[in-house]
C-alpha cells in the first residue's frame, strides 16, 4: 500500500525515527533515525529530507522515495550548527537551507540531482535580541521559507524577533547580506514560523511567545505588519508556547497550534489574506509541536509531543468544523507531520 503522510519522531532510542501512514491513516513504515525533528520534500516530492542529531551532531539527510513511499537513504551533511531544526528547499530544488535554533545560524546546501553536494555555507548574522531575555538572549534561528515569487528566502528568528529576507538568484544561491529585516510590530512577540498565501500577497507570521499571529503584508522584498490576533481564550491563564502554522489545502483556514492550552486555534481567511478566528479545537493530547492537513485535504494531524501520540480530526472544507476521530496513534516525541 503507498503511504499517504510521514511523521517525525525524535526519540533517541530504537523507535525513533520516521514514519509511514497510509490514506486512512494507518501506520504501514518505519525508517530508523535517531534525534529526527523536521521533514521536508524536494520540490517534485521524489527525495525526502530530514533534520537529525546523532549524538552531539546535527546532521541533513536525504532520502529517495519509491513509487510506494518506502525510503532509501542517499547521503547526508553535518549542519555544525546547535538544535538544527526546519529545512526548505528553493523552488527549483538546487538548495537546502537549514535553521539552527540554538546557535542562531542557518546553512545553504547546494543539491546535486536532488542529494547533497560539495558546497555548503553556514550562515552568521549580527542583530539586536529582542526585549524578553529569558527567550531572546541571541539570535534563534527558527524557520527558513521562501517567498511564493523564489527570489527571497524568509529567515525567521525568534531570539531577534525578526524576518529576515535573503535575496535569491537561482543556480547562485542567496546573497550575503539580507535587504530587508522585519521587525516584530510587538516588542517580545518571538517569532517562530512564517507561511504565505498561495497569491504572495499576504504573510502570517507565528509568534511563540506572545501567543499571537501576525498578518502581514507583501510587497517585493518586503514585509509590513497589519495586525495581530491571540490564539487563546480570553478567559485562559496558564502558560503556553505557540508552534505551529498551516493553511488548509483550499485556503479557507489558518490552523496555529497552542502547547499548554493544548489546541488549536482555528481562523476563516477572508479573500483579502485577513483573519477572524473561527474556533479553538482541544487536541486531545498535550504539547502539540506541530500539526498539518492530511492529503486529500478533509483531515488533520497533530503531533502531540507531550503525551506521545498523534492525534486526527476530520475537518470540512467548507465550514471549517473539525470532529475528533477516535484513532490514536501512540509515537515517541512526535514532532513533524507532512
Amino acid at each position: 500500500m503507498r503511504i499517504s503522510f510521514y511523521t517525525a519522531a525524535r526519540s533517541q532510542e530504537g523507535d525513533g525515527g520516521i514514519y509511514g501512514f497510509d490514506s486512512d491513516s494507518k501506520r504501514i513504515y518505519f525508517e530508523p533515525l535517531k534525534g529526527v525533528t523536521y521533514l521536508a520534500y524536494s520540490p517534485d516530492r521524489a527525495i525526502l529530507y530530514a533534520v537529525f542529531r546523532e549524538g552531539t551532531c546535527n546532521q541533513v539527510i536525504a532520502y529517495h522515495r519509491a513509487k510506494d513511499g518506502s525510503l532509501s537513504p542517499v547521503n547526508r551533511a553535518e549542519t555544525h550548527g546547535g538544535s538544527s531544526c526546519h529545512i526548505t528547499t528553493d523552488p527549483a530544488g538546487q538548495f537546502l537551507y537549514c535553521a539552527n535554533y540554538l546557535t542562531g545560524d542557518f546553512n545553504e546546501f547546494r543539491l546535486e540531482n536532488g542529494v547533497f553536494g560539495k558546497q555548503q555555507r553556514l550562515i552568521s548574522y549580527p542583530g539586536v535580541p529582542g526585549p524578553n531575555r529569558s527567550r531572546q538572549e541571541h539570535a534563534h534561528a527558527h524557520c527558513t521559507v521562501f517567498t511564493p515569487d523564489g527570489k527571497f528566502l524568509c529567515v525567521v528568528d525568534l531570539g531577534l524577533d525578526e524576518v529576515l529576507l535573503y535575496p535569491f538568484t537561482p543556480g547562485a544561491g542567496i546573497a550575503a547580506e539580507p535587504s530587508f529585516r522585519y521587525r516584530s510590530a510587538n516588542p517580545g512577540a518571538g517569532p517562530r514560523h512564517i507561511l504565505f498565501s498561495p497569491d504572495g500577497r499576504n504573510a502570517w507570521l507565528a509568534n511563540e511567545v506572545d501567543n499571537t499571529v501576525s498578518i502581514l503584508r507583501c510587497t517585493p522584498g518586503r514585509l509590513e505588519h497589519l495586525f495581530t490576533l491571540s490564539t487563546l481564550p480570553e478567559d485562559f491563564t496558564g502558560s503556553n508556547t505557540v508552534a505551529a502554522i498551516r493553511l488548509s489545502p483550499n485556503g479557507k483556514h489558518l490552523c496555529v497550534s497552542n502547547r499548554g492550552h493544548n489546541s488549536f486555534a482555528c481562523y476563516a481567511v477572508s479573500p483579502d489574506g485577513l483573519l477572524k478566528l473561527h474556533s479553538i479545537v482541544p487536541v486531545n493530547g498535550a504539547g502539540p509541536r506541530d500539526i498539518n492537513f492530511l492529503p486529500g485535504g478533509k483531515a488533520l494531524a497533530s503531533c502531540n509531543e507531550g503525551t506521545n501520540n498523534v492525534t486526527f480530526f476530520r475537518y470540512n472544507p467548507e465550514t471549517g468544523a473539525f470532529t475528533l476521530l477516535p484513532q490514536v496513534e501512540p509515537m515517541p516525541d512526535p514532532l513533524c507531520v507532512i
